[in-house]
């Protein structure tokens, strides 16, 4: 069996799975660089490539490609919870909380390598961000599937913007 057919089993077989069983999920598939080549995406309208694999309204599973240097907009995951596996490279998951006016304020960050996992609970605001010189691969699997995503940009963003 393919292993998108397996996530695709194995995300029918589990509804609203929590975020350890979504980590199960993708440790079960033994994912490598070969296996998810094809699936692949080059970059359009966002700074990162996006590949969906699998979509109901249980669940949403989506290849991210984030070439060197690139990162991902400031962003939650409206009302869904996820989990993702780094497949080839390595990226930082930057935190962030609002402030009173609702701008983005850096928390922190943790680097998260090929073969690591990280977690995306409810209401968390991150970026993933590749510093490095070659691409980062990972697959993310969100419960519910993803809807009410927000974006957010920080102050110094939007006053650029306004001058």
């Amino acid at each position: 069996m393919e292993w998108t057919q397996r996530l695709e089993w194995l995300l029918q077989e589990t509804r609203r799975p929590s975020l350890k069983e979504l980590r199960a999920i993708i440790e079960s598939l033994e994912l490598t660089i070969e296996k998810v080549a094809s699936y692949i995406a080059e970059p359009g309208a966002l700074p990162y490539g996006r590949s969906v694999i699998y979509r109901s309204g249980d669940a949403e599973a989506v290849l991210i490609h984030l070439p060197a240097g690139q990162e991902t907009y400031i962003h939650d995951h409206g009302f869904s919870i996820g989990c993702a596996m780094v497949v080839e490279g390595a990226f930082a998951n930057r935190i962030y909380r609002l402030d009173s006016y609702g701008y983005p304020i850096y928390c922190g960050e943790t680097q998260v390598e090929s073969g690591g996992f990280y977690t995306v609970p409810k209401k968390m605001i991150h970026q993933l961000c590749n510093t490095s010189e070659s691409r980062a691969i990972s697959l993310h699997i969100y419960t519910p599937q993803l809807s009410g995503v927000k974006t957010y940009f920080p102050y110094e963003q939007v006053l650029d913007y306004v001058i």
